[in-house]
């Protein structure tokens, strides 16, 4: 399946500021998995972009703005083409939990370890006793019935939770966003011995699907690995596993890893953050929405931060 993305981000701020640095995390990976055919990244006010590769992969593009400014505009525009998953089993063998405990000198054991958001806590484990979260006969079973728990019990409520909000949080309301929902799964894998990363990116909504989460903002699930079939996509937000819908777009060991945008400015000034993204079927003629238009926010809406967070 190929998609055709626009990612519009507008800083706006109430008074000028001298210098913004900025970090983005806006192109789709190109791997195994996805084909990226087209990438390309509008800055405004114009100024050099530089780019460098992670040691996972990930594709981050960074700049400086040195004139004063009341708002910047960032734009991303991508053509995707997301391949079809194998097929998975009905379940592992269940020597696979022995895999799993022998990974203590492999690089994997890295997304066994806690990390700045999806770590262990007392709420945590008070909620994995309340709902009988064990080992099940095999991980890959296991996994599924993790996610089809979350979905039954965390309420996916935009706006509930802030880009920095952590689990118990979550925990604590019973509802959050898609970002908070995979953190809360990523934490119970791994206190399961299952190496699990963020996925940070973008899901194709169509009619029929009945998607919880928002068409017009980034997505966020995971993928867990397992023996035998390596890493796979879960998304508990929508109780669906990771598709030709979803196209990836940085990986990382949660949020704190991966966001999109991420910076600083120098000057007294208040900034507002707004967010537009579109995705549709490049197989359809799509054309360009016109870009977002930086604004102020009147009194009454609330100030966001700068990070976007991934509904």
């Amino acid at each position: 399946m190929k998609h055709h993305i626009f990612h519009d981000t507008v800083f706006s701020y109430d008074h000028p500021v001298r210098e913004s640095i900025m970090e983005v995390r806006l192109q789709p990976r190109d791997d195994e998995r996805q084909r990226c055919h087209h990438f390309h990244l509008t800055v405004t006010p114009r100024t050099m972009i530089y780019s460098f590769a992670d040691a996972l992969g990930n594709h981050i593009h960074h700049f400086n703005i040195t004139v004063p400014v009341t708002s910047l505009v960032v734009r991303a525009e991508s053509t995707v083409e997301v391949l079809a998953c194998p097929t998975l089993p009905a379940q592992l063998p269940p020597t696979s939990w022995q895999v799993l405990d022998n990974l203590h000198n492999d690089p994997l054991f890295d997304m066994v370890l806690p990390s700045q958001y999806a770590h262990p806590s007392a709420l945590l484990t008070a909620f994995m006793q309340r709902h009988r979260i064990v080992r099940g006969a095999d991980p890959l079973s296991t996994v599924l019935t993790v996610s089809a728990l979350l979905f039954d019990t965390i309420t996916y409520t935009p706006q509930s939770t802030s880009v920095d909000s952590p689990i118990d949080v979550v925990l604590t309301q019973q509802k959050g966003v898609c970002q908070d929902i995979t953190h809360v799964m990523i934490a119970i894998c791994r206190a399961l011995g299952i190496p699990s990363r963020y996925v940070s990116g973008y899901l194709y909504h169509r009619r029929d699907d009945q998607d919880r989460s928002q068409s017009d903002a980034t997505h966020a699930w995971l993928e867990v690995w397992l023996p035998k079939l390596g890493w796979v996509g879960i998304d508990p937000t929508n109780r669906i596993l990771a598709g030709e819908r979803h196209i990836r777009m940085a990986l990382g060991r949660d949020y704190a890893d991966v966001p999109p945008t991420r910076g600083v400015y120098r000057g007294q000034a208040n900034e507002h953050l707004h967010v537009v993204v579109s995705v549709n079927d490049a197989n359809l003629h799509t054309q360009a929405p016109p870009p977002v238009r930086p604004s102020w926010p009147t009194a009454t809406q609330p100030q966001q931060q700068q990070m976007q967070q991934q509904q």
